[in-house]
């Protein structure tokens, strides 16, 4: 993935995320919340913080890769919590972007984002040995 802070690192990581639902702002993503009585602004907000959602900023404004929500409903998927409460302080917001949508060598080379669904367990070993590599 390209570095975080040129045009081209953006567009990489929009393109990494189409596959498995694109990105959004996160405006667009509250009207979404909003729409399906999830939540507002407000609660957005405090996922984010709280991480149990991600987002990475480019030029102001915040992208939420799509994959993290039911879209049925937009509630937050429980596994994407799971993975997020073990890389939660260790990588920062694009860093643990990238971390979803490249290749994994715990997972035999295979990308988290499209493995979670499939094999929950592996994904989240992954992100556990990938925390404590990254914390030293």
């Amino acid at each position: 993935m390209s570095s975080q802070f040129n045009h081209q690192g953006f567009d990489a990581m929009i393109c990494a995320y189409q596959s498995c639902g694109g990105t959004s702002r996160a405006d667009d993503v509250v009207l979404l919340m909003e729409q399906a009585n999830e939540g507002n602004f407000v609660n957005v907000a405090k996922r984010i913080v709280s991480r149990e959602i991600f987002s990475f900023e480019w030029q102001s404004h915040l992208w939420i890769p799509m994959f993290q929500f039911e879209m049925r409903d937009m509630s937050i998927k429980q596994d994407v919590r799971k993975i997020m409460n073990e890389l939660s302080g260790v990588l920062d917001s694009w860093t643990l972007a990238a971390w979803f949508v490249q290749p994994n060598a715990w997972l035999q080379g295979g990308r988290p984002v499209d493995l979670i669904g499939v094999n929950m367990h592996d994904v989240l070993a992954a992100a556990r040995a990938d925390r404590f590599v990254a914390a030293g």
